[in-house]
């Protein structure tokens, strides 16, 4: 035994271990550490499954939302779903704002308890005032709304009770309608304050300031979204020919709620390794790209649509002009990919004599030099060998985050918006690596970047090479 190992347990440890009798006092003492005591007034129902279920789920209404106040307020904002939570509806009214501004939503069949949607000051007063006509910086006020301003507000709520119910309808078929309006959190009474609840936060991102929009549901309302077995869903169907097609449905209904990231970027083209050393703050590559080709919109690293670039407001945006889903996997692969920019210099084969080459036998496999002592020799392949190799190069115009119900509807003519700003810089990666932020640019009726920042620096060998 160790010195360190002696001085840490006792002689009564030493002897009860010698006679079996178990670890020692302070080895389990220090696991008591580990233990947490459950709650069993509160279980905690959402797994890690149904909580990415549900995240898909409002990341769609979060979506729709957007869309419906940009229409209407005619100007940009920018919502993006923090989290989904279970908490008690105690320590959600503690989360709140005083004054708020919280509608009470009746949810039909429920008894008296009620839902709640929360806009918190900033983002209530933004929309009172977009919705009034405004144009500059909203003035947030500390105080209730009038009853006129929330008549304004009382428009966009019945809108979030709307989608509420849409995303939800698969799961549990919810009657909700808002029903009054508060101000102060602490006599609230939507439903009892230990009472466990389902909170989405939103966060609101709009032109002078930040808010968050608080949704909330009692949990028991969508029990059944929580009671039913995942190794049901993986199970042999069973029962009759409706259960079945109903479970399909189900099914179906689930699979169209995952969400998938999409990638707009142009189609790519290959860069010499001398030519990549060279790049630097301000330098600008030509890409060998006619300005009337297509963007790809990749999904899962398979290109899938032909799409043309453009904006929405102040967001970047992409129009389909060509699907390529369910086409062969030759007809996915773009006819400019791989091509090398016309203005850097290709890797060319060495030359030979035309006498050399008119007495050579015929031809014969060629032969492949063992180079295996030189790897365990420490052998390194030499700079000039590489120099002209060529790699992939691609420009990303922008991402967004869709399901596959949204996906499976985009079509000729659809619009699809980025997560970028019209002027934020664009990424250009070298294969798998983003070396450099730029901007693109015409050169000749051809696409240009210039680079404005070099996110990864080459290895200092090579540039001195």
């Amino acid at each position: 035994m160790s010195p360190q190992a002696a001085a840490s347990l006792s002689q009564d440890d030493i002897d009860r271990l010698l006679k079996g009798g178990g670890q020692p006092a302070a080895v389990v003492a220090s696991r008591d550490s580990d233990i947490q005591l459950y709650d069993f007034r509160r279980p905690a129902r959402v797994s890690r499954d149904r909580l990415r279920t549900l995240e898909a789920m409002y990341e769609r209404l979060v979506r729709s939302l957007e869309g419906w106040l940009v229409a209407r307020l005619r100007d940009s904002i920018d919502l993006r779903l923090q989290s989904v939570e279970q908490i008690s509806y105690a320590e959600f009214l503690l989360s709140l704002n005083t004054p708020s501004a919280s509608f009470l939503v009746r949810i039909q069949d429920a008894g008296n308890q009620q839902g709640v949607v929360d806009f918190n000051p900033s983002l209530a007063y933004f929309l009172v005032d977009r919705l009034f006509g405004g144009g500059g910086a909203p003035t947030i006020l500390e105080r209730p709304l009038t009853p006129i301003e929330r008549m304004a507000l009382d428009n966009v709520a019945d809108r979030v009770v709307t989608d509420l119910m849409e995303v939800w309808w698969d799961h549990a078929q919810l009657s909700l309608a808002v029903s009054g309006f508060e101000s102060i959190p602490e006599i609230m009474q939507a439903v009892e304050r230990e009472v466990p609840v389902l909170v989405a936060t939103v966060n609101a991102k709009f032109a002078g300031g930040t808010g968050v929009l608080s949704i909330c549901l009692p949990l028991n309302v969508v029990e059944q979204f929580f009671v039913r077995s995942g190794d049901r869903r993986l199970s042999e169907p069973v029962g009759t020919e409706s259960e079945r097609l109903k479970t399909r449905e189900q099914a179906e209904g689930a699979l169209r709620l995952t969400t998938v990231t999409a990638v707009a970027r142009l189609p790519e083209f290959r860069i010499p390794m001398r030519d990549l050393l060279r790049l630097g703050t301000g330098k600008m590559i030509t890409t060998g790209i006619p300005t009337d080709t297509p963007l790809d919109l990749l999904i899962g690293d398979q290109p899938r649509f032909r799409v043309q670039a453009g904006r929405v407001k102040q967001l970047r945006a992409v129009s389909v002009v060509e699907v390529l889903s369910g086409q062969s996997i030759e007809s996915l692969i773009n006819s400019t990919r791989g091509r090398t920019a016309p203005e850097l210099r290709p890797m060319t084969a060495p030359s030979a004599d035309n006498d050399a080459l008119a007495a050579a036998p015929a031809a014969q496999p060629p032969e492949f030099a063992d180079l295996g002592a030189a790897l365990l020799a420490g052998g390194e392949v030499p700079f000039a060998a590489l120099i002209d190799i060529t790699l992939p190069v691609r420009i990303e115009v922008g991402r967004s985050t869709v399901t596959v119900g949204e996906l499976l509807r985009l079509g000729r003519g659809s619009v699809l918006q980025l997560d970028r700003l019209a002027g934020d810089p664009m990424d250009l990666y070298v294969s798998d690596l983003k070396l450099a932020e730029g901007e693109v640019v015409v050169v000749n009726e051809h696409y240009g970047f210039r680079l404005r920042r070099i996110v990864a620096q080459l290895p200092a060998s090579l540039t001195e090479g």
